[in-house]
């Protein structure tokens, strides 16, 4: 019996998949271009990139033996990867959507050509995640290590220097280890370039490990007397030399006499075998149909594919949906029965500090034995990238004009119709006046209302796929009296008598 098997040649595999993954994913290839163009974090992106192309062109024999099997292991992975994908476009966390592109690639070679898709691409492609934004994340615990082995070679140079968390203090100077001297960009580049020789030259991925291993430590290493050698030049040139304030040529300069050339030796080493991909012989696919008709065939490849260009088509389709609804969402400020007068323009009691906002509201009620309160909506009809209400630019309050005094939830004792059960309190002090504020937030995402960041988060991304992308903060605000300790109940409870009245 002969074994039938439908193979893709090599020209027409990059031919069918490029323009369908770039097309797929491409608000996500679009981030990356900014990332990699914007960040000097990760600028070493483009390197990664061209690192993978290279890769799956050396292997390109292996790659034109794969034969279309088909994968419900791979299918099912894939589906679980666009679906967490598209809610992650739907709630804007990027370094989520970024980090799944490499998966999403693997599992959709996986669905139509089996575990050999893995075995031979699935490496290569992995290399993305060295570019994606989650590793500086690392530099505050790098930042900390750098000053703790910097103190060590100053006290063996016999450099006086106090050290207060990241601050290096001498007499001639302070130096202050950064976000970008921890080293993160340097940690990056060097595991990248550990895995991709591995790739190309081992066969043994205990090897590649290993070769992982030694090149992040060698960047950590260069990294610490790249920071030790700008503070050394500082002390001994009572801060006249240039490398205090420019210093990254010399950096890039310690990275390639600490990391690289000693790397070099040390990958020579561990070269025991081949190149992978130049003693592969025969069809590499162990799992070929056999007998199947090829509209069965072609099956695997249509799926896969239309579940690539799920998000993408998901976002088309409710798009003119997502905008008319925009345009018809004008909240107001609410009225209020006989025991208030209200809403009164011009309100001065606090302000947040959002950026961008298309609704700006403001009133200031006044009850009947004269207490105030200040109702603020601030809000987005349509959020988008740096447009959006659960976004780290976003702050309740200017802490140049404010500053924090508590924070804590708050249960609402009697139900209200424009409120949740529990709000956020945050008590302020201003810091010329020292007049005392307290808060009462919460959020509304779609017409729903909850005090959560996260469950704000979560419910807008469901309320987004639906064409609902709304999302507001509502506030109330009011004085306290300006004691050391401050006491907010007497409008603590006035707020309560507000939400009452407001949402009968």
């Amino acid at each position: 019996m002969t074994t039938a098997v439908t193979r893709i040649p090599y020209p027409y595999f990059w031919l069918l998949s490029i323009p369908l993954l770039i097309l797929g994913l491409w608000p996500e290839w679009r981030d990356f271009v900014h990332l990699w163009f914007g960040s000097i974090i990760y600028n070493h992106g483009f390197l990664v990139l061209g690192g993978i192309g290279y890769l799956l062109y050396v292997r390109r024999q292996q790659v034109d033996q794969l034969a279309v099997t088909g994968s419900i292991a791979g299918l099912t992975l894939l589906l679980g990867a666009t679906t967490l994908l598209l809610f992650a476009q739907a709630a804007d966390i990027r370094f989520v959507r970024l980090a799944l592109v490499p998966f999403v690639i693997i599992f959709w070679g996986w669905s139509i050509w089996g575990q050999a898709f893995f075995r031979i691409a699935g490496g290569p492609i992995l290399l993305l995640l060295f570019a994606v934004p989650f590793w500086d994340d690392l530099s505050p615990l790098l930042q900390h290590i750098t000053v703790f082995f910097n103190d060590i070679f100053l006290q063996l140079a016999d450099i006086k220097a106090t050290i207060n968390e990241f601050f290096i203090v001498l007499e001639v100077g302070t130096f202050l280890v950064e976000g970008g001297c921890s080293g993160v960009r340097y940690l990056m580049v060097a595991l990248f370039l550990g895995s991709f020789y591995g790739q190309l030259y081992y066969r043994s991925a205990t090897r590649t490990a290993m070769l992982m291993v030694m090149a992040g430590l060698l960047s950590m290493l260069a990294n610490w007397i790249r920071v030790f050698g700008i503070i050394a030049a500082g002390h001994y040139s009572n801060m006249e030399t240039s490398l205090v304030d420019d210093h990254e040529l010399f950096g890039w300069v310690v990275f390639l006499v600490i990391t690289l050339v000693p790397l070099f030796f040390i990958a020579g080493k561990l070269e025991l075998e081949a190149p992978v991909g130049s003693t592969a012989k025969g069809p590499i696919n162990m799992d070929a149909m056999t007998g199947n008709r090829a509209k069965r065939r072609l099956a695997w490849p249509v799926a896969a594919s239309v579940l690539v260009v799920l998000p993408a088509l998901a976002t088309l389709a409710v798009a003119g949906r997502t905008e008319r609804m925009a345009q018809s969402w004008n909240p107001s400020l609410p009225a209020t029965g006989s025991d208030w007068r209200g809403p009164l323009k011009h309100a001065d009691i606090w302000q947040p500090d959002y950026q961008n906002p298309d609704i700006d509201l403001s009133g200031v009620y006044v009850s009947d034995d004269l207490e105030q309160v200040q109702l603020q909506i601030t809000g987005y009809r349509r959020q988008s990238q740096n447009k959006e209400l659960i976004f780290y630019g976003n702050e309740l309050f200017s802490k140049e004009d404010w500053r924090l005094v508590s924070s804590a939830k708050r249960d609402i004792p009697t139900a209200s119709a424009v409120s949740p059960e529990r709000v956020n309190e945050t008590i302020i002090k201003h810091r010329a006046d020292e007049a005392i504020v307290i808060l009462w937030t919460w959020y509304e995402i779609g017409g729903a209302l909850t005090d959560s960041r996260i469950e704000a988060k979560i419910t807008g991304a469901f309320k987004k796929i639906t064409g609902n992308n709304r999302g507001a903060l509502w506030a109330l605000a009011s004085y306290c009296n300006k004691d050391t300790r401050p006491d907010c109940q007497r409008q603590r409870a006035t707020f309560i008598r507000f939400l009452t009245n407001a949402g009968s």
